[in-house]
């Protein structure tokens, strides 16, 4: 596998919600249970808080994010987008907008233009009241999205971007999809269209110029959980640049860290607990050149990101 081709090196600027963006999150929604931070599933109702299939690996636990609850805590939201890529092009992207137990947490970070860009980057939240959501839902159900209908994309071409959106309102999950539009998209096409559902998309990704004053001042987010892959060592191509090698501090070696993903070179788990407070500290200081050694003394290169609240594992 050519690891030049394969390699992190998003120098530039990372939104996951950017339409203009050629790299963008896998879509891994899952139904069932009522996990959702905040939200309490209505009988035969579903809501979404995937289960990672690293879970059971060593040295890897998957585990929701959880938010204090409030006086809209029966309220959930997440905003992503997808596309058909291989998973070292997808995995590092966040959701655009997720909202769970009255907090926002903007995935739309931009990337310091340096190269080697850093591994991690940290997430930020903000409060949003009740009226702020309910905002959110007056709109939804303007454009014709709370309805039985969930599929808004037309005609979409292949390996095109499509726009997902997951609300959960008093326990009843409606999972959206449709077609990304420019910001230039009118405020809202005939309800239940693909303009409506695209104008939405739009007052998602601009939370803070639709409903700023119903938002709080930005606090940091302690993550509960990451989402780490492991790849192969990251090449400096032409660059004189020599990576640093670091210590890998978790005792599962990466052979067996968590479940192959895409191929036996790329491994994927959510790592917690007392594993998190070892890798955050590792990752913080490393770049996208650093190689990590484990106790077997095999060299390998990270991509690491912030799991949502509520967001399934991306492994």
């Amino acid at each position: 596998m050519n690891t030049n081709a394969d390699h992190p090196q998003f120098s530039v600027a990372r939104f996951a919600g950017a339409l203009a963006l050629s790299f963008l999150v896998v879509a891994c929604t899952a139904a069932g249970g009522s996990n959702l931070p905040g939200v309490s599933a209505a009988p035969g109702a579903s809501a979404a808080c995937g289960s990672s299939p690293a879970s059971a690996a060593p040295g890897a636990s998957a585990a929701c994010g959880s938010a204090p609850s409030s006086p809209a805590s029966g309220f959930y939201l997440r905003a992503w987008q997808s596309q058909a890529l291989a998973p070292q092009y997808t995995f590092a992207g966040l959701p655009a907008a997720t909202i769970a137990g009255g907090r926002y947490y903007n995935g739309m970070i931009a990337i310091p233009m340096i190269y080697p860009g850093p591994i991690y980057v940290g997430v930020s939240y903000q409060t949003i009241s009740p009226k702020g959501i309910d905002e959110i839902l007056t709109e939804a159900r303007m454009d014709g999205l709370l309805g039985t209908k969930t599929d808004f994309a037309e005609q979409p071409m292949p390996g095109s971007i499509t726009c997902h959106v997951l609300l959960v309102v008093d326990g009843v999950t409606h999972d959206l999809t449709g077609q990304c539009t420019s910001d230039a998209a009118p405020r809202s096409g005939a309800p239940g269209s693909s303009g409506a559902f695209a104008a939405f998309w739009n007052r998602l990704t601009n939370l803070w110029a639709w409903l700023g004053s119903e938002l709080g001042p930005s606090v940091s987010y302690a993550p509960s959980s990451l989402a780490v892959l492991v790849t192969p060592p990251v090449e400096p191509g032409g660059s004189p640049l020599v990576p640093a090698e670091e210590p890998w501090p978790l005792a599962t070696p990466f052979a067996s860290f968590g479940s192959p993903m895409g191929s036996a070179d790329y491994r994927c788990a959510v790592v917690s607990g007392a594993d998190l407070a070892m890798l955050l500290p590792a990752v913080e200081a490393g770049n996208q050149l650093t190689r990590f050694v484990d106790g077997k003394a095999v060299k390998k290169s990270l991509q690491v990101r912030v799991l949502m609240p509520g967001e399934p594992s991306p492994c």
